[in-house]
């Protein structure tokens, strides 16, 4: 009886110690999943973009096609340009349309150059210091833009008269001498503008016939053109001047000097050459002989 007991003892320990092993191969002992990681991915599966709210509509509100829409931020619209930030759309401008400057009213000048006496003025003292210093084109320049602004300005007629006499422009300094005349026939410069056209006189007669008028015209422009360094527009005014006048030495010297901005320098060293050719004593050859010089040593011919 005691033995009995002793193998029942024996097997009820056992059992207790086998029950574990068995429990451990059971899928409940499988690594656990956190219950707080599964609810947070079934939630994210179940995420969806979020759909316009619609506004509620009252039922006594009418149909629907009558509700206005939310206009406060229109479709493919950013937010920084709601807030009005600042973008490259916002920031263009429209440059048509502008306002234009008008003249005032009796002034007879076109609208962009309205009449100011102030800069008339201060045009003829820069275009005097540039006669003083022989830039004859600058000065040129400067005179014509006075006129712009104040027509019929004494000075800047007299002085421009002055100015086209030194670059060998007879006819036009001819009639500028006159025009000042005209405007102040006793006024201070009215006796140097009579000495003046006294000279031209006498070149007047070559210069006289309407191809030389024409020409003589072109060459004005053309100088103020070289004045601004605008080398293709004076360009043209010069071959235009060398068709109509052919034995204007004055047309070909300042074609060349267009020329040589253009860095067109075989053409341009062939109407310096022409030039002294057709006046070898003028008062430019030394100037036509050394640019000949110079384009000679760029060449190396």
């Amino acid at each position: 009886m005691m033995k009995t007991c002793l193998y029942c003892s024996f097997f009820f320990l056992a059992f207790l110690a086998l029950a574990p092993a068995q429990s451990s191969d059971s899928k409940d002992n499988q690594p656990n999943i956190q219950p707080g990681t599964e609810r947070s991915q079934s939630t994210s599966k179940k995420k969806r973009t979020p759909t316009p709210q619609q506004p509620s509509q009252d039922p006594d509100a009418g149909p629907a096609e009558n509700a206005k829409p939310n206009e406060s931020v229109k479709p493919n619209e950013s937010a920084s340009s709601v807030q009005g930030e600042s973008s490259s759309k916002d920031s263009l401008v429209d440059f048509h349309n502008q306002p234009i400057p008008k003249a005032p009213a009796n002034s007879g000048q076109p609208a962009e150059y309205p009449f100011d006496p102030h800069k008339a003025a201060k045009d003829v003292e820069v275009g005097q210091f540039y006669l003083s210093r022989k830039n004859y084109r600058a000065a040129l320049d400067r005179f014509r833009e006075a006129l712009l602004y104040k027509p019929n300005d004494a000075e800047a007629t007299y002085y421009m008269a002055r100015t086209l006499e030194k670059m060998d422009l007879p006819t036009q300094a001819y009639d500028a001498y006159s025009k000042y005349l005209e405007i102040l026939p006793q006024g201070p410069s009215a006796k140097e503008s009579r000495e003046g056209m006294k000279r031209l006189e006498s070149r007047l007669d070559a210069a006289g016939t309407e191809p030389e008028k024409l020409a003589a015209l072109d060459i004005e422009t053309g100088e103020v053109l070289l004045a601004r360094n605008d080398f293709a527009a004076a360009q043209g005014h010069f071959e235009r001047a060398v068709r109509l006048s052919p034995e204007n030495p004055v047309a070909y010297l300042r074609l060349a000097q267009s020329l040589q901005g253009l860095q067109r320098l075989d053409e341009a060293r062939l109407y310096y050459r022409k030039y002294i050719e057709l006046q070898p004593n003028g008062k430019y050859v030394s100037d036509a002989r050394r640019a000949i010089n110079d384009i000679s040593l760029v060449l190396g011919k």
